[in-house]
C-alpha cells in the first residue's frame, strides 16, 4: 500500500526521485518501485494529477528501470 503520492509528475518516474516533503522517503522507494513495477507489468493508466503536460501515462520497463510508455489525455481513454 502506498502511503503517500509518489507519482506527482513525470518527471518523478525514476525512483529516488521523491517529494520534497516525504516525511518516510526510504519507505516509499520500496513501495514506488513495486507499484511502478505492477503498473508496468500490467499496462495501467496512471493520472497524474500535478503534471500540467501529462495527465493519464503509461509506464513499460527500459534498461533505466520503469519510464514513460504513452502519454494520453482523460478525453481519449473515454
Amino acid at each position: 500500500m502506498l502511503h503517500g503520492r509518489p507519482l506527482p509528475t513525470v518527471g518523478h518516474l525514476p525512483i529516488p526521485f521523491v517529494m520534497g516533503y516525504d516525511t518516510r522517503p526510504l519507505l516509499t522507494l520500496g513501495e514506488k518501485e513495486n507499484f511502478l513495477n505492477l503498473a508496468a507489468d500490467n499496462n495501467y493508466y496512471l493520472f497524474l494529477e500535478h503534471d500540467s503536460q501529462h495527465e493519464l501515462i503509461t509506464v513499460q520497463h527500459t534498461d533505466k528501470g520503469v519510464r514513460l510508455n504513452k502519454v494520453f489525455s482523460c478525453k481519449d481513454i473515454l
